[in-house]
């Protein structure tokens, strides 16, 4: 499940529920998430153990298999694409500045694939009729390093440049991988 939480007035410690969203269509719970731009959410998913009860008040996201990252637009509450290319559940997802997004799969992957931001662009801009199978994304650059990840953050070049280098972090290592 996918709970969006707002604060209550003069409470920033209080929640109460605004959005609900909700993945049908397979047994999936949420692994990792991380906002990629403008009213898109990217959502890596894994097998759930147990079975939850669909939610007659959530908006539901029909998946058809619990694995990948599910790129939702939260303005629209739709799922628009999916990206699938690891082996084993996405851990890490970090959006880069110019609209790529790395992934990082878990310790049977131990890659980090570079989604390109033409690619992504096209995919959740394709208009889409009710019944129509979502986007499944497969091809993105697997990096030669740094391998299994648990967290990667951009590191932005001083200025305004558009340079960028990511780090990567795997138990007491930090690595400068892009």
């Amino acid at each position: 499940r996918i709970f969006q939480w707002t604060a209550g007035n003069n409470q920033p410690r209080s929640r109460r529920q605004s959005e609900l969203l909700q993945f049908t269509g397979c047994m999936c719970q949420v692994a990792a998430m991380e906002s990629i731009c403008d009213n898109l959410l990217a959502v890596s998913i894994e097998a759930a153990p147990l079975e939850v009860p669909v939610m007659s008040s959530a908006t539901q996201l029909h998946v058809a298999s619990p694995k990948g990252v599910a790129i939702i637009d939260i303005k629209t509450k739709a799922l628009t694409a999916m990206l699938n290319a690891h082996v084993d559940t996405v851990r890490c997802i970090c959006p880069l500045p110019d609209k790529g997004i790395l992934t990082a799969g878990g310790r049977f992957d131990a890659t980090v694939r570079l989604w390109n931001s033409s690619t992504i662009a096209n995919a959740i801009s394709k208009e889409k009729s009710e019944g129509d199978e979502t986007i499944v994304l497969t091809e993105a650059i697997t990096l030669k390093e740094p391998g299994y990840v648990f967290d990667l953050k951009v590191l932005h070049d001083s200025g305004s440049s558009s340079v960028f280098a990511v780090a990567s972090a795997r138990y007491n290592v930090i690595k400068i991988v892009i």
